[in-house]
């Protein structure tokens, strides 16, 4: 389903060299990489805005599947935003409420979104928000469609109080989109403490992503079919 507004394991690959990548917030090209430096709405005003999406996607991985009742958990704030300055959509979607009962220490090391098509990406995290720990880099795939996140610093989730449970800071990604819809799809990778190189991941649907126009075309056509489908009724 689209929402309008009204005038309203490719990201654990190999490890990328980032000496020489922009420090600040720059487009986001396909094939592209950048290393954000996190910023605020005072510094960049075009990322304060109207929320219109906040909702909650719940994930869970289970490191042990063998021991029952064991798994880390924790939500994704799938925040929109309307800049005040540019009318365009934000989208922040953030790791936040973590919990381990699987024992020992559980890193978050990535995640990778879907569904950004060819729509233009800003992307910084929000330093004056919500969360511990912000990404050190991201890139977008040749074809435009994924962004990848990481983490050089992972988010620890430990198994005890009164060790840590972090969330990740607020992304901020500026997109020359008008309206979204929830179409988009995350992957959130990490690794037990003590063995980094056994990887596990989960995948939840539900994310907001911008929402792909129709062709003019096929609006033509679908506006057509709508007036044939009402003569017929009258005729009826």
């Amino acid at each position: 389903m689209a929402f309008r507004i009204m005038n309203c394991i490719a990201a654990l690959a190999a490890p990328i060299a980032l000496w020489g990548l922009p420090a600040a917030a720059l487009p986001l090209a396909p094939g592209g990489v950048i290393a954000p430096a996190g910023t605020t709405s005072a510094a960049r005003p075009e990322l304060g805005g109207i929320v219109i999406n906040d909702n909650l996607l719940a994930f869970a991985i289970d490191p042990t599947p063998i021991t029952p009742f064991t798994n880390v958990a924790g939500a994704v704030q799938n925040r929109v935003s309307v800049s005040n300055v540019t009318g365009d959509l934000i989208f922040g979607p953030r790791i936040r409420d973590t919990l381990n009962i699987d024992g020992g220490t559980f890193f978050i090391t990535s995640f990778l979104i879907d569904g950004w098509g060819s729509f233009t990406t800003d992307v910084d995290f929000r330093t004056d928000g919500d969360g511990d720990t912000g990404f050190s880099s991201v890139s977008r795939s040749a074809d435009g469609n994924r962004l990848t996140f990481r983490f050089d610093t992972p988010l620890q989730i430990d198994a005890i109080a009164p060790g840590a449970q972090e969330e990740s800071l607020f992304p901020a990604i500026l997109t020359d989109a008008r309206s979204f819809n929830t179409n988009g799809r995350m992957r959130i990778i990490g690794y037990l403490g003590g063995d980094p190189n056994t990887i596990f991941s989960t995948e939840i649907g539900g994310i907001a992503v911008p929402q792909v126009p129709l062709p003019a075309g096929l609006w033509l056509s679908l506006a057509a079919f709508g007036a044939l489908g009402a003569m017929r009724r009258r005729q009826g």
